[in-house]
């Protein structure tokens, strides 16, 4: 079971016979969830959460997210290019729009946590994304949720923004990287794109998209200012 804590709300009953009030239940889910990109098992993602814990971002895991239509677990697929050339697919042709499914977690919370935010990188910007919108269309609360290097749609960004339960949406674009994938990019665009985020990639350098992904002599304070910067941004 998901540990979560207990939120409790006192509601009046309707019938006048009655004096008092009834304890409403409710689960809340706490803590920080971060998703990586395509294949969600980059050897970045440990340090990552390292340095969001050394910036002072506590309660910080390792998202996982299920739905009615997907299990995100391909982490655990014996091939594992195949599962990251499918996540990079979904993430360009269908996910990045709002998918009314059951995003639900199945791990990762902690009952201690003061915040419930969502961070998701790339693809995982994604799941963070649909994770949210799913949990604040059943009314709880998300603290922040942080888009980095996202491709996601320009409605669903906005859809996400105009939603009263989620209290602060962070958009992080790598653009000034070299990135060529920015929130809001129109399908078209993201199509042409194509190319250079292959030689990106293959190149392994950690430019533009894969400015946090790409293991480099730069990348520890990449990570840490990455952490840094969302601790300023009000993420506990």
């Amino acid at each position: 079971m998901l540990p979560q804590t207990i939120l409790v709300v006192t509601a009046a009953l309707t019938l006048k016979s009655d004096t008092t009030p009834v304890k409403v239940y409710v689960k809340k889910p706490r803590g920080t969830l971060y998703w990586g990109g395509a294949g969600l098992d980059g050897s970045y993602i440990k340090p990552q959460l390292e340095a969001f814990q050394n910036a002072g971002i506590k309660h910080v895991y390792v998202g996982l997210t299920n739905s009615a239509s997907h299990t995100i677990a391909q982490v655990k697929s014996e091939w594992k290019d195949a599962g990251t050339l499918v996540d990079a697919a979904r993430a360009g042709l269908t996910i990045r729009y709002e998918d009314d499914g059951d995003w639900t977690i199945s791990s990762g919370m902690s009952p201690e946590a003061d915040q419930f935010n969502l961070v998701g990188y790339s693809y995982g910007s994604l799941l963070a994304a649909q994770t949210a919108n799913f949990y604040a269309k059943k009314h709880h609360i998300v603290d922040h949720l942080v888009l980095i290097g996202s491709p996601i749609d320009r409605d669903f960004l906005a859809l996400l923004k105009k939603n009263k339960n989620i209290k602060k949406v962070i958009v992080i674009n790598l653009t000034e990287y070299g990135d060529p994938i920015y929130a809001g990019i129109g399908q078209f665009d993201l199509a042409t794109v194509a190319p250079m985020l292959g030689k990106q990639m293959a190149a392994q350098h950690g430019d533009g998209h894969f400015y946090f992904s790409h293991k480099t002599q730069d990348s520890p304070r990449r990570w840490k200012a990455l952490a840094e910067r969302l601790f300023n941004e009000g993420l506990r």
